[in-house]
């Protein structure tokens, strides 16, 4: 297998000093994204495809959810059409289960008291059966944790049979515990708990996946260290890790420049990487399992603005592209209340998507199929993708720059393949004049996303090719998925 282009972040160092390709590639049609204040004439990027450049696979259901352990204690969702806007996401995905509030969530299949701890609700089979009813509805699988933190393995390897009785193929892994460096001494004492219940899992449950170690953002070297000490005796399915680009902890503040400028892309970029290397190790798929734009739940006016529609789309090509299988956005359904980066955010009687959404939607949107490498010398602003599959190829440009201060960019595409004679172009933006800070009128394709997840079909933009090359226009603020074949 080839390797795809340099990394993004490789790239974009490399482009602060590089020179615009001499020469436009030749081409008639122009898709214009729309949204922003009309700006000065565009600008131009030459973007060169190579189709027999094969890199990582795409793959069906790379978006996921992920929400607290709380929220399935206190079965709020229920109430909700969550399985209308999984389905509009895709017909497979994956739910994660976890989050902090699994520290203080407890198990019982036996109607017990909760301990004095147990302050985030109690899980009984009755409330999984509430989200393995979503699950099954839709397609999606589950990954759900048990509670390390208040150590008890036989608990946790009850909750794991009922689990499996109830969840059935549905249930894509077991977690051991949630960012155990909070409350373990080091990956070491880690995996000999998770060893542990590994132990007592199997014997109840014979064969169950299990996923760790879940560590806290900022702690990749928890994977390397985890992936050595399984190594010996191999107990984990699937690696799994949290990355937050940036933070609102302790008084901290994320900017929208920051959330998509190209420290965000090189620490993400180093997030994966430490992954797939523990995963490598073990012989094992690697996905983020909790993520979003700004840990401790986000920043208002960055986490909710089209700034970061823009940046997850960017985000999920980004570690799929790596080799990552799947990313579950925290916080998926947060029944509690509508927390900045939440995707979802619970009204009277159904859901309200937020524009990190329809990032996650035009993400569904680019399909599956293989990464192929390109060249663009300009992936600070323009951040640019391309899947082929069959006798598509699919190119997907991601204008990160500011409406406000930056014009439209004229995309040449040299496609790399003769036997493409035209594309179609759907564009995510806002007709808001806030523009990256838009919290409002965002779409897709010219649609918006309605009551129970209603999503009409998207508008599409023809785009001409022409002796295997084309133009696109995107406007700044602004992404533009086009599908040639």
């Amino acid at each position: 297998m080839k390797t795809v282009t340099r990394t993004r972040a490789a790239v974009a160092a490399a482009t602060l000093a590089a020179a615009s390709l001499a020469a436009a590639l030749t081409g008639s049609g122009t898709a214009q994204a729309a949204g922003g204040p009309a700006q000065p004439a565009a600008a131009g990027l030459a973007i060169a495809v190579h189709p027999d450049q094969v890199g990582q696979q795409l793959r069906a259901g790379f978006v996921g959810l992920s929400f607290g352990a709380a929220t399935v204690a206190a079965d709020d969702y229920s109430a909700t059409d969550l399985a209308g806007y999984l389905k509009t996401l895709g017909p497979s995905g994956t739910l994660r289960v976890g989050g902090n509030s699994g520290d203080g969530t407890f198990w019982t299949s036996t109607n017990e008291a909760a301990p004095s701890w147990a302050t985030s609700g109690t899980i009984t089979p009755a409330k999984l059966q509430s989200l393995a009813a979503i699950a099954h509805a839709t397609g999606w699988k589950v990954i759900l944790a048990v509670n390390l933190k208040h150590p008890d393995a036989p608990r946790a390897a009850d909750e794991a049979k009922y689990a499996q009785q109830i969840f059935g193929r549905s249930l894509l892994a077991i977690e051991v515990g949630n960012e155990p460096n909070f409350y373990e001494a080091d990956a070491d004492a880690y995996h000999a708990d998770f060893e542990t219940y590994a132990a007592a899992i199997r014997a109840a449950v014979p064969g169950m996946p299990l996923t760790g170690p879940e560590a806290e953002t900022n702690h990749s070297s928890w994977l390397g260290a985890f992936a050595t000490a399984d190594a010996a005796h191999p107990d984990v399915s699937l690696i799994s890790d949290h990355t937050y680009p940036t933070s609102a902890c302790g008084g901290q503040v994320a900017t929208i420049p920051q959330l998509l400028g190209t420290a965000s892309v090189q620490y993400e970029n180093t997030n994966a990487q430490a992954a797939l290397s523990a995963a490598r190790q073990l012989h094992v798929p690697a996905a983020m399992t909790e993520t979003n734009s700004t840990v401790c739940a986000g920043t208002a006016g960055v986490s909710d603005t089209l700034a970061s529609a823009l940046w997850s789309l960017d985000y999920n090509l980004l570690l799929a592209q790596d080799g990552m299988t799947s990313a579950e956005f925290m916080d998926g359904t947060n029944a509690a209340g509508c927390d900045p980066y939440t995707p979802l955010c619970p009204t009277t009687g159904d859901l309200t998507p937020r524009p990190l959404y329809y990032g996650l939607l035009a993400t569904e949107l680019v399909g599956s199929g293989e990464f192929v490498a390109l060249d663009n010398p300009d992936s600070a602003d323009i951040r640019a993708y391309a899947v082929r599959e069959s006798g598509h190829l699919t190119i997907v440009l991601d204008n990160v720059q500011d409406p406000a201060s930056h014009g439209a960019t004229t995309v040449n595409l040299a496609l790399g393949l003769r036997n493409l004679h035209c594309g179609t172009a759907t564009t995510l933006s806002t007709t808001s004049p806030a523009g990256l800070a838009a919290t409002t009128d965002i779409t897709l394709g010219g649609q918006q996303v309605g009551a129970h997840g209603a999503f009409p079909t998207p508008q599409h933009t023809s785009v001409s090719v022409r002796h295997g090359a084309a133009n696109v226009t995107v406007q700044a603020g602004s992404a533009v998925i086009i599908r040639f074949s």
